[in-house]
């Protein structure tokens, strides 16, 4: 296991597939009793290439602990493709075992990124892997989702719960998903345990223009609506049927021709497998899968 001691140590292996960090402190009782359960963890992945486990004393790299804004330990941060998605705080073994348990398990089937331990390498990933690390949570947007459902709950799937599910009394929601740098998507993966509530009818629609706005209280407002995938670029239909949810996942093959070099995704779903208007679609998971531009 690495012992995370400068910030440009830090900044290397935050680049891996997945890097997940115990912040603690020698002098904190709560952090001694959980190391033992996060180095046996971490013991069970030792031979992976794309899953790191680390270390960081707060005391010996402040200025680690600053950039990460702990506050508290311990604090087990998960790192995916140089981004933050999710955290433990304390010594809350139970969580900690389920999230590791989730996360390791993804990064284990998507295999290891462009600039991991498997490939020094930088520069655009070669082969498809999961994009979820690049969607710009701040930028992108949900309409007509239940009040539970976050873009976050996309970009980093809760162990538990349904990402994103449609508004009480109708199956139709849209998924405005924008990036943080140029990709070129090959699929959409749909996973959901529930099947009467999948998606059956989907459109995809590119770089559709999304005009947000503040009033001077602070307030957020965007032009986002049902009707908007037809300002996009390029579009592309989908009809799903019940046997093409394979172990509850589905996926939805983009054509090269249309899906290449985006900056945004807006997925809308018009019915689901109920073929009832008013039964709400639940969707459990949803990754892109593709290259960076």
């Amino acid at each position: 296991m690495e012992e995370i001691k400068s910030l440009s140590q830090f900044n290397k292996l935050k680049q891996n597939s997945l890097l997940i960090i115990d912040f603690y402190a020698t002098w904190c009782g709560p952090c001694k009793m959980i190391s033992p359960v996060f180095e046996k963890l971490a013991k069970q992945h030792e031979s992976s290439t794309s899953i790191t486990f680390a270390k960081c004393d707060v005391d010996k790299a402040k200025d680690v602990a600053q950039t990460c804004s702990i506050a508290a330990m311990p604090t087990f941060q998960f790192f995916k493709g140089g981004n933050k998605v999710d955290e433990v705080k304390g010594a809350d073994v139970s969580q900690l075992t389920t999230k590791i348990g989730y996360y390791t398990a993804a990064a284990a089937k998507e295999g290891p990124a462009q600039g991991t331990k498997a490939s020094a390498s930088t520069g655009s990933t070669s082969r498809p892997v999961s994009l979820r690390s690049l969607i710009d949570i701040g930028t992108s947007k949900l309409l007509n989702t239940s009040i539970l459902s976050n873009v976050r709950n996309i970009a980093s799937p809760p162990p538990a719960g349904y990402a994103v599910t449609s508004s009480t009394g109708g199956a139709q929601l849209l998924i405005h998903l924008s990036f943080t740098q140029a990709i070129t998507p090959s699929l959409i993966k749909i996973t959901n345990d529930s099947s009467p509530n999948s998606p059956s009818r989907v459109q995809v629609a590119t770089n559709v223009p999304v005009r947000i706005l503040k009033t001077p209280e602070g307030t957020e407002t965007n032009d986002l609506s049902m009707d908007s995938l037809a300002k996009g670029e390029n579009t592309q239909s989908f009809n799903v049927y019940s046997d093409e949810y394979t172990n509850g996942t589905t996926e939805l093959k983009l054509k090269a021709s249309k899906f290449k070099a985006i900056k945004s995704l807006t997925i809308r779903i018009d019915a689901n497998l109920s073929g009832e208007a008013t039964t709400i679609t639940k969707i459990k998971d949803m990754d892109i899968i593709g290259i960076k531009a």
